[in-house]
């Protein structure tokens, strides 16, 4: 198994696929206008007289609050990726003539691991540019990104993209799979998490539930200093119910231990 191969194998088939290029897009630019805002938010409340608001942009703060601005893009947009680079290939019957052309089922699953392994990586590339770019532009004093910060948006990245893949692998449907992935990061674990805590038990282990974990790698920075500033809960609602940084780092990588082995189980038993 050559993971270059692959890569290079994965990369062809979507390339030429302008759904994937606009989603790719989507993100960068994305991404761009959030981390704008956020600055221009936070200066406009600094002028106002919140100076509290001052560190928001400071090194090493700066990759904490990036971090998290682009979790939101992480769970949208990735996860949405994930889903569809499956379904497109049940739609184009390309897998199976995976198959037929000599690859084995193994290398098959394989392949689109490295993908998302690929794909997670690139976007953690566009994280540290962004960050540096806009460091550079604040005139501010450059500094590398906090290993943990990296290490927990790759992560993150990884795993919303593996849960899509298993969302479009059972689904099989690009529009059902899709909803399907949306419905259950915004609506259904949620929503069952509470009515199981408020009817069942009151428990801790719903805090491991695989977005609560993605979503606790990368906590809302400076909740507490903004709370002040506006009065409000947001304190209580960034930490409320929440996972420490070590205890979501070792559940997300069980996670995606899970997420792999489901992947490679399904492909190698379901009919391609």
């Amino acid at each position: 198994m050559n993971p270059l191969r692959f890569l290079e194998l994965e990369w062809r088939k979507y390339l030429p696929s302008g759904t994937f290029r606009v989603i790719a897009a989507l993100y960068a630019g994305s991404f761009i206008l959030i981390l704008f805002l956020a600055h221009q938010i936070c200066h406009h409340m600094m002028v106002n007289g919140a100076a509290r608001l001052a560190g928001v942009f400071a090194y090493p703060h700066n990759w904490e609050l990036l971090a998290y601005l682009g979790s939101w893009l992480n769970m949208f947009l990735l996860g949405f990726l994930g889903a569809l680079t499956v379904t497109i290939e049940f739609s184009n019957r390309t897998l199976r003539q995976s198959i037929i052309f000599g690859m084995t089922r193994l290398e098959v699953a394989v392949s689109k691991l490295v993908w998302a392994l690929a794909l997670a990586l690139a976007v953690t590339g566009f994280y540290i540019l962004l960050g540096i770019v806009q460091e550079a532009l604040d005139g501010a004093k450059l500094g590398l990104p906090p290993a943990s910060c990296v290490g927990c948006f790759f992560t993150q990245a990884l795993g919303y993209l593996m849960l899509g893949n298993l969302a479009g692998l059972l689904i099989r449907k690009t529009p059902l799979a899709e909803m399907a992935y949306l419905a259950y990061v915004l609506i259904l674990e949620t929503v069952g998490r509470w009515i199981f805590y408020y009817t069942v038990a009151k428990t801790d282990l719903l805090l491991y539930l695989p977005n609560q974990v993605l979503g606790a790698l990368t906590p809302f920075p400076f909740a507490e200093k903004i709370s002040q500033v506006v009065q409000s809960t947001v304190q209580s609602a960034a930490t409320k119910d929440s996972l420490s940084l070590s205890e979501a780092g070792f559940a997300a990588l069980a996670y995606l231990c899970l997420f792999a082995a489901l992947f490679c189980w399904r492909i190698l038993k379901s009919d391609l």
